[in-house]
């Protein structure tokens, strides 16, 4: 057991001494904790340490939650998943043909508001929830229900309406009641905006060993489909206890394959792979995830309040250590200088697709500098390891290798992501 934890706290120690990490991991088998520690700090301004109890915006593993509010309400009598959302939302376009399962499984073809042009510039601003759908519910839709996956954090602001109509609480107050309560998750919530919340990392971007505040973005912009906050300690309590919140058959619902797209089964509000369950996270200042491996009863959880930490590859050398297998120390990243030549030949928009989501890149040069641009996610920096491989920190960390045939070739949070040389992007920077 210490031989375990003297390992584990050597892996990640190493990315927190390189800047890749700041946060808190649990790895736990079955009711034992393995392993529990901070990294780094919750406040830079105030010297506040990570610790297993602060708490960090943990982005779209809300929507394992949302999930399992819907599928409670289901065992109530209250809906039924494959029931048309124009039941419960009357008069939302092509109501009648969209199920509360597209809206689960991402495949209702509703446009995803996140990732639409504009958003980080108003992502600041507090909105309700209506004005959320009406930013979105009038788009041309992108396929037809039940056609394929993309994935839309839209269908889940819209699931969060729905449980606010048909359980007379707010979104906060019915999983307050019914899911965070009962499982003692007393350090988990939804913050308003208005006020601060005791215990609550702030969000950073680290490079070179600088650390930099992230923008702020308001909790009311995520709402349901990433709005929660919480702790390494109670996601654990989650991951021991959701069994008290759904009968079996339910709760097995939510970690059936219903869709599959570029790779990516998706359960509702998760991954699933064989013998793996996934909940990950990346929003504004921060990335987290989940993982649960069934047959080792084994839970790894990875909170970052960097946007731009190596979590993938945390969670998985920290699963690795406790199960036997190899694993590799991070090292240092070495950077080359490359003339502004070549990185013109890069200059573009880029088009690629995860979980069935298509989205853009810009790829543009600002004197020396090779700057990318996903939508939804800010500006940051291409910084080149050789003439056609380049490193960059988004929600996560991000490898790209241009392709001699214009393509850019992906590894991001240890996902494998083609992205396909598109129309010319902005002309080069001077």
């Amino acid at each position: 057991m210490l031989f375990l934890r003297r390992r584990m706290d050597a892996l990640v120690s190493a990315y927190t001494e390189l800047g890749r990490f700041s946060g808190a991991v649990l790895v736990a088998r079955g009711e034992r904790v393995l392993f529990s520690k901070g990294y780094g700090l919750a406040s830079h301004e105030h010297d506040v340490p990570n610790t297993p109890a602060t708490a960090f915006r943990i982005g779209s593993q809300t929507k394992l939650f949302t999930a399992i509010a819907i599928l409670q309400l289901r065992e109530r009598g209250r809906l039924r998943v494959h029931d048309p959302i124009g039941e419960h939302l009357p008069g939302y376009p092509r109501g009648d043909r969209i199920t509360l399962h597209h809206l689960l499984t991402n495949t209702s073809g509703i446009p995803d508001y996140v990732t639409t042009e504009g958003f980080t510039r108003i992502m600041g601003t507090p909105r309700t929830r209506r004005q959320l759908i009406d930013d979105f519910k009038d788009r041309p839709p992108l396929f037809e229900p039940g056609e394929r996956m993309s994935y839309s954090n839209s269908g889940w602001v819209l699931l969060g309406e729905v449980i606010e109509r048909l359980s007379g609480l707010t979104y906060a107050q019915y999983l307050r009641r019914h899911v965070l309560t009962p499982l003692a998750m007393h350090r988990s919530g939804l913050d308003d905006g208005g006020h601060l919340v005791k215990g609550q990392a702030g969000g950073y971007i680290c490079a070179d060993g600088r650390i930099t505040p992230t923008p702020h973005l308001d909790n009311s912009n995520q709402d349901a489909a990433g709005a929660l906050h919480s702790t390494v300690e109670d996601l654990y309590r989650f991951d021991r206890g959701r069994h008290r919140l759904l009968p079996p058959g339910p709760l097995a619902d939510l970690f059936t394959p219903h869709v599959e797209a570029d790779g990516t089964a998706y359960g509702y509000g998760c991954s699933v792979s064989p013998g793996r369950v996934e909940s990950a996270g990346g929003t504004i200042g921060f990335v987290s995830i989940s993982a649960r491996y069934e047959r080792d009863d084994l839970f790894v959880c990875v909170l970052s309040n960097f946007e731009n930490a190596a979590f993938s590859a945390i969670e998985r050398g920290l699963a690795a250590i406790a199960r036997g297998e190899p694993y590799e120390l991070p090292g240092a990243r070495v950077f080359v200088p490359l003339d502004p030549a070549v990185l013109d030949r890069y200059v573009g928009r880029y088009s690629m697709r995860y979980a069935g989501r298509a989205s853009t890149m810009d790829i543009t040069r600002e004197g020396e500098r090779l700057m990318a641009e996903v939508h939804g996610l800010a500006r940051t920096e291409l910084r080149p390891m050789s003439e056609s491989r380049f490193f960059a920190r988004m929600k996560g960390e991000v490898e790209l290798d241009f392709q001699p045939s214009g393509d850019v070739a992906l590894t991001w949070a240890g996902r494998e992501i083609t992205a396909q040389r598109a129309d010319p992007g902005p002309a080069a920077g001077e």
